[in-house]
């Protein structure tokens, strides 16, 4: 019995050895775009049989649109295969490792597939030397999600450190704003000027930023401020506003900039780790 099982090991062997380097690049392409598309219906228990490992990568991008742009037959009989798909407007690298285990091709590793790959945490990762992968880790993607997810809890909370930062010291700067009320009180207009005492940009597309309407000590009303696009660090905005509703006869007004998106503003930090870990 036991002979027989090496003759057909053998056979295997000789057969995956028979094929033309055409023959394995085509199988291994059949595979990987098989693979996208049950990831892409969503059929995950047929996408493990192609790529069991994809069981272990948690958090992953739907690779939507995937095209293959080359093919390489590495020198230790593996295949790379290299293409992007879209995210959005945004195309983005993939790449598969695949090995021919007897029974014809299967994914072994990935890299770019995972929700992980290329984001401001990953970034973060990197900087921190946390994310210490080399382009050929044999489990990328599998390795970058476990890096990934252990550190998320400390990015989170340096974003919301930082968010609190610029809640406190993006103000209004009252010395520069003219904002008057009518001769009735119902409306006012005039020019808010904003302050950046911070080191970051602040953009609309991370922040809303809000005019709160006083009467005495009290906020009884509040109006979003449309139409700032960003704010550079440590300068002054000036926006203006005419003919604003006075729901609530208010006489003080007070800015108010809060965090709307963590992603966005995740860039930033980035960008200026050194500085946000100082504050």
């Amino acid at each position: 019995m036991k002979d027989k099982f090496l003759i057909i090991a053998l056979f295997l062997f000789l057969f995956s050895s028979c094929k033309s380097d055409d023959e394995k690049k085509k199988e291994a392409n059949d595979m990987v775009e098989k693979f996208v598309h049950e990831v892409t219906l969503e059929n995950y228990n047929a996408a493990y049989k192609l790529y069991p490992k994809f069981e272990n990568l948690g958090s992953f991008w739907i690779p939507r649109d995937f095209e293959i742009e080359s093919t390489i037959i590495e020198v230790d009989g593996s295949i790379s295969i290299y293409g992007n798909y879209k995210k959005g407007l945004q195309k983005n690298e993939l790449k598969f490792t695949l090995n021919d285990i007897g029974d014809g091709y299967k994914i072994n590793s990935s890299k770019g597939l995972s929700s992980f790959y290329n984001t401001p945490l990953f970034q973060y990762c990197k900087l921190k030397g946390y994310l210490v992968l080399s382009e050929n880790d044999i489990d990328y993607d599998v390795n970058l999600t476990k890096v990934c997810k252990e550190h998320e809890i400390e990015f989170d909370l340096l974003i919301n450190k930082c968010a609190r930062f610029i809640s406190e010291n993006v103000v209004m700067n009252t010395s520069q704003t003219t904002l008057v009320k009518d001769l009735y009180g119902d409306s006012f207009s005039g020019s808010v000027a904003i302050t950046n005492n911070t080191a970051f940009e602040i953009t609309n597309g991370a922040f809303d930023f809000n005019l709160l309407l006083l009467r005495g000590e009290e906020i009884c009303d509040t109006k979003s401020i449309s139409g700032i696009y960003s704010i550079n660090p440590k300068s002054t905005n000036h926006h203006e506003i005419l003919y604003e509703r006075n729901t609530c006869r208010a006489s003080k007004y007070k800015i108010q900039v809060s965090l709307s998106n963590k992603e966005n503003f995740a860039s930033e930090i980035i960008d200026k780790l050194s500085y946000a870990e100082l504050l």
